[in-house]
């Protein structure tokens, strides 16, 4: 009996191999001679793996679809925070470009302030009401700032001390049409000789000064510079004022009125030179201001650096 069982277990072993045999068999010929059972199992699978498949697919592309979404977020916030440097850069390098032509300026002041005490300074208060009147600037009377004290920036005179403080002053704008409007003795360099007359107005209109009392039978061209002529008293000799854009005779036919087109920019002041005349000096206690010469112009430019920093 034992060997009879054991003899039938080979026998089940050896239908089993034929079975599979002849499935493999099977699955080598076509769909259509394929046998109905297998087939049907086929389908079933299938069906099975397309219903687990689906939801499994659709996560996936949903945890795809939010990483994406979450790599553009920090991309942008990236790029935001690029383009906002870049502004801010951009900002920057346009201010060091105006300062260092502003520098680049005042090289060429270097033959009007020869000789000349004067003081570096920024502008810290230029109130919207008063443009064209006024500004502070941040020297006053403890760095030794005098009331008519000239005040130019790297272009131009802008106009005068008018009030002092122990730390700051107040300067009146050659632009000013208040009653006390500043006047100045000025002097047109022409081709021949200098004439002389006054600044005694500003036309907002056209951005020009006004200068009057010069002698009828001057010869002045477009283009002449104007300078202070230091003979008032008050201003210093030499300071640039502007260039002519027009000469002619007065309502009178007394004397010439000439058009005068500012050399500094009266909207974009913000490093200024309070120049002192010969007969103003410092207190005791105060250090001295810088006196221009060729060799210690660049110490000028240096404090106006500095200020300006």
């Amino acid at each position: 009996m034992r060997h009879f069982f054991q003899n039938k277990r080979l026998i089940v072993v050896f239908f089993s191999v034929i079975t599979a045999m002849s499935l493999i068999a099977f699955s080598l010929f076509s769909e259509r001679d394929m046998p109905k059972p297998l087939n049907w199992v086929n389908d079933v699978n299938a069906m099975v793996g397309r219903i687990v498949s689906t939801p499994t697919n659709a996560l996936r592309n949903f945890s795809d679809s939010v990483t994406e979404l979450k790599n553009t977020y920090e991309e942008n916030q990236s790029l935001k925070r690029q383009i906002g440097t870049l502004q801010e850069l951009k900002v920057q390098n346009q201010r060091l470009k105006e300062d260092n032509a502003e520098l680049t300026n005042l090289i060429g002041l270097a033959p009007s302030l020869v000789g000349k005490k004067v003081i570096a300074s920024s502008v810290i208060s230029r109130s919207p009401n008063e443009w064209a009147e006024s500004l502070t600037i941040d020297v006053g009377s403890n760095n030794g700032i005098k009331k008519d004290m000239s005040v130019m920036t790297d272009a131009g005179l802008i106009g005068r001390v008018y009030e002092v403080g122990p730390t700051s002053s107040k300067v009146r704008l050659l632009t000013s049409d208040a009653d006390n409007h500043l006047e100045v003795a000025a002097g047109i360099q022409t081709k021949d000789t200098i004439e002389y007359g006054v600044v005694s107005a500003y036309d907002r209109h056209k951005n020009e000064l006004v200068v009057e009392q010069v002698a009828p039978d001057a010869k002045i061209a477009k283009g002449d510079v104007v300078t202070t002529n230091g003979l008032g008293g008050v201003s210093p000799e030499g300071l640039i004022i502007g260039e002519v854009t027009e000469s002619s005779a007065d309502n009178f036919g007394l004397s010439k009125q000439i058009r005068v087109k500012p050399s500094a920019d009266f909207n974009d002041i913000r490093h200024v030179f309070v120049v002192m005349t010969l007969g103003q000096s410092k207190a005791e206690n105060d250090s001295e201001p810088v006196t221009v010469d060729e060799n210690t112009f660049s110490e000028v430019t240096e404090n106006a650096e500095e200020a300006a920093q």
